[in-house]
């Protein structure tokens, strides 16, 4: 069975309030951790007041509620489909019904880690990396209009950390009815490392020194190194960082039955 080492911080930074949210659940059962991993969560809410934290708190929340829910599917990769569509409807219901809360959204990530690989779901422009022999590569793409630019070739890639619509988001949880979420899988290797972390971090540092620091050090350790490197570049918003590392994984990995919906495999 996988065995992980875990990291997450969550820090407020220069606003006033922290609207970023981390989770993660690992089962104690062991015919439910072997089905379904341990599920990595992450949240950057958007609203005024306190409608952004309400936001990243629910989405997270509902997210591992009902990843493992018994009444879910069996399988990751559907279970992860009806979690995030599940969290979606959750939030924009709850902006519908509250006036304090309208038009509150967030950011959302999902990394669930099994023996037969890792799932990623993603919307927003939070990020999940993953960090191999000393290198590490953005697996999420920015649902942005600054990244929409970039891929349309208008704006260079350099430009994606200070430009100023970086933060305008295209797509995100709450916003709409259904949700359009990015999925992928990662085969795994022990040694792996991941990261998710919101804006706040990724804007301040370089992908170099996120490589730098997320190859070395146990996880809580390298996660705290992380946020603390972009709080002293003088990151503008909260920072949150969640780091796993994979100590281990079965020999001989369950193989996955495939569903046509999730559409990319990295590496």
């Amino acid at each position: 069975m996988i065995e992980l080492d875990v990291g997450a911080t969550s820090e407020t930074g220069p606003r006033p309030i922290n609207e970023d949210h981390v989770a993660w659940r690992l089962p104690e059962d062991p015919l439910l951790r072997e089905r379904k991993g341990a599920l990595f969560v992450l949240a950057d809410g958007v609203g005024g007041h306190a409608a952004g934290e309400v936001a990243s708190a629910t989405a997270a929340a509902t997210l591992l509620e009902e990843y493992f829910s018994p009444s879910n599917h069996a399988r990751v990769e559907p279970a992860l489909q009806r979690a995030m569509q599940a969290a979606n409807m959750r939030v924009y219901e709850m902006a519908e019904r509250d006036q304090h809360l309208a038009r509150m959204q967030t950011t959302l990530d999902g990394l669930a880690v099994t023996d037969a690989g890792a799932y990623v779901a993603h919307v927003g422009d939070g990020r999940v990396y993953h960090w191999r022999d000393g290198s590490v590569r953005q697996l999420t793409s920015d649902h942005s209009e600054v990244s929409e630019l970039v891929r349309l070739r208008l704006v260079k890639r350099e430009k994606l950390r200070t430009h100023p619509r970086r933060s305008i988001l295209t797509r995100t949880c709450g916003a709409q009815l259904i949700l359009r979420p990015d999925f992928l899988r990662q085969p795994l290797r022990a040694g792996d490392r991941f990261l998710l972390c919101t804006d706040g971090l990724w804007a301040a540092l370089e992908d170099e020194e996120i490589a730098r620091i997320l190859g070395r050090g146990p996880a809580p350790d390298t996660c705290a190194e992380l946020v603390a490197a972009a709080l002293r570049a003088g990151t503008e918003d909260n920072v949150s960082a969640q780091v796993v590392r994979i100590r281990a994984v079965a020999a001989t990995p369950p193989q996955p039955r495939w569903r046509p919906s999730f559409l990319g495999r990295a590496g």
